[in-house]
């Protein structure tokens, strides 16, 4: 009797021992998986964003790069930007196909710029004349307050593959729009709407002091 006592002892000890070490297996495993999975988590989103963070800075001081080669303007609104002065008479057929074929370039690749109508406000062009020390006639352009020239030198930078690189890193125009000009850069003028006079206290008509020449005031969000 006392020989089964001492067997049932130990078999509820054995019982017990390899009770807790299925827990402890368990809850190591439990730790174990838990570790593993916060290993993973943390390489999914740090190692994309590490690249991302990398590839920006790279292509940020390739253009610095590129740029260094050009003359520095400094012109409103360009420190970050792409500014393209043109004109949208055609009074003189080459200017205005220049115009036109520097755009094109811009337009294809996808480049968001800022458009600057000598033809619509005369201060565009007396602008364009300051940065550049003369009198000149669009298309010309800017890029991050460097100047990059005239139709001639834009048209060979494109076809060396030097264009494509200093107009990387801007956001598409495709996508964009003014949602306040739709694009068309100006706005008819609220005071004089469009006249570019008003009638002043004797009754007499003067200037508009709101508008430009022609009626139309600069859209504040893409000009």
């Amino acid at each position: 009797m006392k020989d089964v006592k001492e067997r049932m002892v130990k078999k509820l000890k054995l019982i017990t021992s390899l009770g807790n070490l299925k827990q402890a297996i368990a809850l190591h495993k439990s730790n174990l998986d838990r570790t593993i999975f916060h290993q993973i988590d943390e390489k999914e989103c740090l190692t994309p964003t590490t690249l991302e963070s990398s590839e920006e800075q790279q292509l940020q001081q390739n253009l610095e790069e590129l740029l260094s080669e050009f003359k520095e303007k400094c012109v409103a609104g360009g420190e970050d930007s792409v500014v393209f002065y043109t004109t949208s008479l055609q009074g003189v057929r080459k200017t205005f196909e220049d115009c036109r074929n520097v755009r094109f370039l811009l337009e294809n690749h996808r480049v968001s710029f800022r458009e600057r109508d000598v033809s619509m406000d005369c201060e565009f062009k007396e602008e364009m004349w300051r940065l550049l020390g003369e009198k000149v006639t669009p298309p010309r352009l800017f890029v991050k307050c460097k100047y990059i020239g005239g139709a001639d030198e834009v048209v060979a930078l494109n076809e060396n593959g030097k264009l494509k690189k200093l107009l990387e890193g801007f956001s598409s125009a495709k996508s964009r729009q003014c949602e306040r000009c739709e694009n068309e850069r100006f706005l008819i003028c609220w005071k004089c709407n469009g006249r570019s006079r008003v009638v002043a206290e004797d009754e007499m008509w003067k200037r508009c002091i709101e508008c430009n020449e022609n009626g139309l005031v600069k859209c504040a969000l893409c000009t």
